[in-house]
């Protein structure tokens, strides 16, 4: 279980780093959409011979559980990027990303009724407290929203759970083909990034592809694909919902990531919060901490 803690973590600072590396693409562009399309084609050119190296064609466990696992991960993951992006449209950026730490709980729902297991009261206390503090680092005081923007944001956090349960299957049957966590999810991430990039070929006939985009895009994208393996490497060790537990401490490390650019004068990057927001996140750390530490407990108990 330590390894996947520390797995995750991982995630939460390359994932939080990585965040911040796309601010010069979007302050350039200001395009999240145009960012990871490049982003997808970048994570595609290293993940192709990975994935035609190390992928074991004649030894997969469930060959036909892996592919459709694959698949639906990818139709799951356009469709939560679509929602998010039309969610947009109708909720301010703060707002939404305050109710996407909501995603844990509808995760642990549908993980319970997939899976058919079911967390104890430790666990669902951990799972609640993560949530609070998810939706504390950018609090703006109001749920007030339309239908259309409520509807968009609990498709996201639907679609979203979905891809980490598909890439949790995606990563177990590598893993159970005989390979260890950080080897399956290198397997694991070489494969989903080579499909999407595949998928995403098509959407340079809608711009105009420029060197200067795929180096602006590389920062972000080789972090991203690299958090990836480390999530896939925790997820495949605690599961998805103790995963996204961890996950949670992404907003703090973004918190402290801003903090150090202010004081070596890079602030621009970040965005300026005022004291009652620095309030907020400071009941965050505290319940994170406690939902770490409550959910640990509860499954070694």
């Amino acid at each position: 279980m330590a390894i996947g803690i520390i797995c995750g973590f991982i995630t939460a600072i390359l994932n939080s780093v990585g965040y911040l590396c796309s601010a010069n693409f979007l302050k350039r562009y200001n395009s999240p959409v145009r960012l990871l399309l490049f982003a997808h084609l970048v994570m595609m050119l290293p993940s192709i011979p990975v994935f035609l190296f190390l992928f074991p064609f004649n030894q997969l466990a469930e060959p036909a559980f892996f592919i459709t696992s694959l698949l639906a991960w990818i139709v799951v993951f356009i469709l939560g990027q679509g929602s998010f992006f039309i969610a947009l449209k109708h909720c301010e950026a703060s707002r939404l990303s305050s109710l996407l730490g909501l995603k844990i709980i509808v995760l642990t729902i549908i993980f319970m009724l997939t899976k058919h297991e079911y967390p104890v009261m430790g666990q669902w206390t951990a799972v609640f407290m993560a949530a609070a503090a998810a939706m504390l680092i950018n609090w703006t005081g109001s749920f007030r929203m339309s239908f259309k923007g409520w509807f968009f944001t609990f498709s996201t956090l639907v679609f979203y759970s979905l891809c980490d349960i598909n890439e949790t299957n995606i990563v177990l049957t590598i893993v159970n083909s005989g390979y260890s966590g950080l080897k399956g999810s290198i397997i694991s991430a070489s494969a989903i990034y080579t499909v999407l990039g595949l998928v995403s070929l098509p959407g340079l006939f809608f711009l105009r592809p420029t060197k200067k985009q795929f180096l602006l895009s590389a920062p972000y994208a080789l972090l991203w694909l690299s958090s990836q393996v480390f999530l896939m490497t925790c997820f495949a060790m605690v599961l998805p919902v103790f995963g996204n537990v961890i996950l949670a401490s992404r907003g703090l490390i973004s918190v402290v990531l801003g903090a150090m650019l202010s004081l070596v004068g890079l602030q621009k990057l970040d965005a300026a919060i005022s004291r009652k927001q620095w309030i907020y996140r400071a009941i965050a750390a505290i319940l994170m901490i406690g939902a770490i530490a409550v959910y640990s407990f509860s499954t070694s108990a």
